[in-house]
């Protein structure tokens, strides 16, 4: 054969090479989930999501399916799936990672690493060893094992009380519940996930409630950024060095002294259960690392518990007859406890609808680690952003046969004994769904409930309107509470 003849053989097998790999990524486009028309250049579909959020989802997906995408600045084009395929992503924990699709979103472990590499780098966990975080939580604060942190909850809450909310008897005052409430939920976190003892340090309460805010911020903006400048700023103006310090400088010293004089009779924390937990090879954890650890917890409970308490205080303060109602059944209590405020059905109907109208409308974002068919017989490529339609879950009637769903009902769970305000489902995804479960909700929910009959026993809170405030809304995905103070009066005469 001449070299002519192989040239020619080489060019035919070349072109059709290329024109068989068209064809594949033709076919392969069709099978991906339909794009929603109306995309902006650069913009994408972020004006129409924040516009409005609800009515923007529910269109989509009557008009494309429960399966489509859109395209977001910064993150490119993402796949949304709606209330029937929820579980589908969140079940199959092969082929989506949920810890990584929330660090594509809000980068908290980025954020660390370039504020405090440079100080200290904690050992990789084995993925055949217990996880130091998730499984003292997840075996140690089940709803019937709260009652052994009790006692420093209701004394933490209640000095928590006496000095963010120093209001005298009668007067009024504009409060920013956000950050009031950071700092109660802190003081109460600390005592019972790092040390007991750490209570009195104001320095560290203070810190930790500040970190949670200040780490979601600046993960933030590293998303929304440029990598290089969101990078610097981060490093110039949003490092959470400072708060590291706190945690190493405060825990460590502490640990080594409770591990060298033996842990029998202290009060139990996530840290000492991390700090006695063997490694796969049966050595136990260097204090630091646990100490480093307990960054992961404090942005668990402080951020999660606060977030909602304040979203709970929101709906509270433009429905006065519902916190009469409220203050009446906690008045059938002999004390206030974690314990005995679990009992009470309207405040856990309540909760529980918090929850439901509060989530985010785009959430639980998972990354997609191989290519992946839908039931649907949409594929889901390798590396794609698939976020989960939560509010439109919390809105369909075939997941939640009642009534006007759109509107917030406080009363709306009372008389369904499966419905409580910790049960999970794919009609109640702020907890998460399966094997994706917050395993603190138990402590959360009780720690909610406590904070909430205090408050309304001590005080009256309102808006300025009497109306309630509108929400803060990020990218038409990610719901915040009302930034606008709430007024708060001390109910004593």
């Amino acid at each position: 054969m001449t070299q002519n003849k192989y040239l020619a053989l080489s060019a035919v097998a070349a072109a059709t090479l290329i024109i068989y790999k068209l064809l594949s990524k033709e076919q392969d486009d069709e099978k991906l989930p339909p794009l929603v028309k109306g995309a902006l250049p650069f913009l994408g579909h972020i004006i129409q999501l924040q516009r409005n959020p609800r009515k923007f989802i529910q269109e989509a997906k009557r008009e494309y399916g429960p399966c489509f995408r859109l395209r977001i600045p910064t993150q490119g084009t993402i796949v949304v799936v709606t209330s029937e395929l929820i579980p589908e992503v969140m079940k199959n924990t092969k082929n989506f990672s949920f810890s990584q699709g929330i660090e594509n979103i809000v980068p908290t472990a980025q954020v660390v690493h370039l504020s405090y590499d440079h100080k200290y780098i904690a050992e990789e966990i084995s993925p055949r060893a217990k996880n130091p975080v998730i499984y003292p939580i997840k075996h140690n604060f089940k709803d019937d094992q709260i009652h052994v942190f009790s006692t420093r909850i209701q004394t933490a809450l209640r000095k928590g009380l006496q000095e963010e909310f120093d209001i005298a008897p009668g007067e009024e005052r504009a409060v920013n519940m956000q950050k009031k409430l950071a700092y109660l939920v802190s003081n109460i976190s600390c005592p019972c996930f790092a040390v007991s003892n750490i209570s009195k340090d104001r320095e560290f309460i203070k810190g930790m409630a500040d970190f949670t805010n200040k780490i979601i911020r600046a993960g933030i903006l590293v998303t929304l950024l440029p990598g290089w400048l969101g990078k610097l700023l981060m490093r110039s103006t949003f490092s959470v060095e400072y708060e590291m310090d706190l945690i190493m400088s405060r825990l460590v010293p502490e640990l080594e002294r409770l591990r060298s004089e033996g842990t029998d009779g202290i009060e139990p924390t996530f840290a000492t259960m991390a700090m006695n937990m063997p490694k796969e090879d049966g050595r136990l954890r260097s204090v630091k690392d646990v100490a480093y650890y307990f960054k992961d917890i404090a942005l668990a409970s402080i951020h999660t518990t606060s977030h909602f308490a304040t979203f709970a205080l929101h709906e509270l303060a433009s429905r006065p007859q519902l916190m009469e109602e409220l203050r009446k059944e906690v008045s059938t209590l002999d004390e206030l406890t974690p314990e005995s405020v679990a009992d009470l059905k309207l405040m856990d109907s309540f909760l529980r609808e918090v929850f439901r109208c509060n989530t985010d409308y785009l959430g639980l974002h998972h990354l997609t680690l191989r290519d992946t068919f839908l039931s649907t017989g949409h594929l889901i490529p390798k590396g794609t952003l698939v976020t989960l339609a939560m509010d439109e879950a919390h809105q369909d009637p075939a997941l939640l046969d009642m009534p006007d769903l759109e509107n917030f009902n406080a009363y709306r769970f009372m008389r369904n004994e499966n419905l409580k305000s910790t049960s999970t489902g794919i009609n109640h995804l702020s907890f998460g769904l399966g094997s994706h479960r917050c395993p603190g909700r138990f402590f959360a929910v009780k720690e909610l409930k406590l904070l909430i009959a205090e408050m309304i026993m001590r005080y009256d809170v309102k808006t300025r309107t009497g109306k309630r405030a509108e929400d803060f809304v990020l990218l038409g995905m990610t719901k915040f509470p009302p930034r606008e103070p709430l007024i708060v009066t001390n109910r004593k005469v």
